[in-house]
């Protein structure tokens, strides 16, 4: 590919990720979320002086009357555990699958991506965080359409609903009945998440999800305490191996920050941990850190540092490693694990060819592990 062709392929990329087809027509008018009537929340207990204890991921909060949960989209009213933003989103987007990332599920396709304000972690480098960081009272949301979007989803060939952006277990009451609706309307169910949620709850998700990416952010509890807002690295590690004992497909990403997570160490510990536990066929993103949020006096990643890391990965045996956020590059494309042939060309989450057969390799005939149709 030629300047000119990299140029004229980059500048339609930006138009598909930055000002792609908005679904804010798929509900009513955009409105600030403080009159958003409260929902009550699955997976609590009531302690019987007033306060409640949340059950859904590993903080195990207790909340007093009108406290908010680190999440800040569940809050306790008058002794019920109660959930803001219910149906209302605050993203709402057509996006290409590869986004998540996913590259092992219908590649080259839209997804339809939701999200709600809320996260439950603290990553103090957040790529989204005008939406993760905020309660679904203070944001602008849809008043969101099933149905129209449904229809709008079939009439643009989209393939799939995606629970990304914010974190989507956060919502998880109505992403589960979402997810229901869409699986009945023909569409393959997504999520990425962070992983920081409890055996039951995800169970619970799982039931109606085709596939999810976990961010594995580092591999120590110091990292995960100081960075991220978390006590410790276990509980994600456990959601992965769950999700695959599941039989769901599962990505697993890491957003590699300068100086904090970039050891060769880490970086190793990362994909041998990954290939010992959730087996050599994970694919597993790299992703380019750039200054957001509260990092904003640290360096983007180096492209040397994210080409060791997919070195690494390879050299303790994963098959399909992935370099994001960094085209063009030789990391985007996805190789027959057998033969090393390219079987899927891209430009950063552009498909520019797909020579896949039914999943398999079309110069050796190897299938190649993945969701397809």
């Amino acid at each position: 590919m030629n300047r000119r062709d990299f140029l004229t392929e980059l500048a339609s990329l930006g138009i598909a990720l930055e000002l792609g087809p908005s679904l804010a027509h798929a509900g009513a008018p955009a409105d600030r979320g403080a009159a958003l009537p409260p929902a009550e929340a699955e997976y609590y207990a009531q302690n019987g002086d007033g306060s409640v204890t949340c059950g859904l991921c590993p903080h195990h909060e207790t909340l007093r009357p009108g406290d908010f949960g680190r999440c800040r989209a569940r809050i306790n009213l008058g002794g019920v555990l109660q959930t803001y933003g219910v149906g209302q989103p605050c993203v709402l987007n057509v996006d290409p699958i590869e986004k998540n990332p996913l590259n092992h599920v219908l590649p080259g396709s839209s997804t339809l991506a939701i999200a709600h304000a809320g996260c439950n972690l603290r990553c103090q480098y957040c790529q989204n965080w005008q939406f993760s960081q905020e309660c679904p009272r203070d944001t602008r949301n849809l008043r969101f359409d099933q149905a129209e979007a449904f229809a709008l989803a079939r009439e643009k060939q989209i393939k799939s609903l995606t629970f990304t952006y914010t974190e989507g277990t956060t919502h998880i009451e109505f992403n589960k009945r979402l997810a229901a609706a869409a699986r009945k309307a023909g569409l393959r169910v997504c999520l990425c998440s962070n992983g920081y949620i409890q055996p039951k709850p995800l169970a619970d998700f799982l039931e109606v999800l085709d596939a999810v990416t976990v961010t594995i952010k580092g591999f120590t509890d110091a990292f995960y305490q100081t960075c991220i807002g978390a006590a410790g690295l276990r509980p994600v590690l456990d959601s992965c191996q769950q999700i695959r004992k599941a039989g769901k497909w599962l990505e697993v990403a890491t957003l590699i920050v300068p100086g904090l997570n970039d050891s060769d160490k880490e970086l190793a510990d990362i994909a041998r941990w990954v290939q010992a536990n959730l087996g050599p066929d994970t694919p597993w993103h790299l992703e380019r850190f750039t200054p957001k949020f509260k990092m904003l006096n640290r360096p983007q990643t180096p492209q040397a540092t994210l080409e060791e890391a997919m070195r690494l990965g390879q050299s303790e045996g994963l098959r399909f490693v992935y370099i994001s956020n960094l085209a063009p590059h030789e990391g985007n494309h996805t190789r027959c694990a057998r033969c090393r042939r390219p079987v899927i060309q891209r430009l950063g989450f552009k498909v520019l060819r797909n020579d896949l057969l039914n999943g398999q390799c079309p110069h050796c005939g190897t299938r190649l592990p993945g969701i397809w149709t």
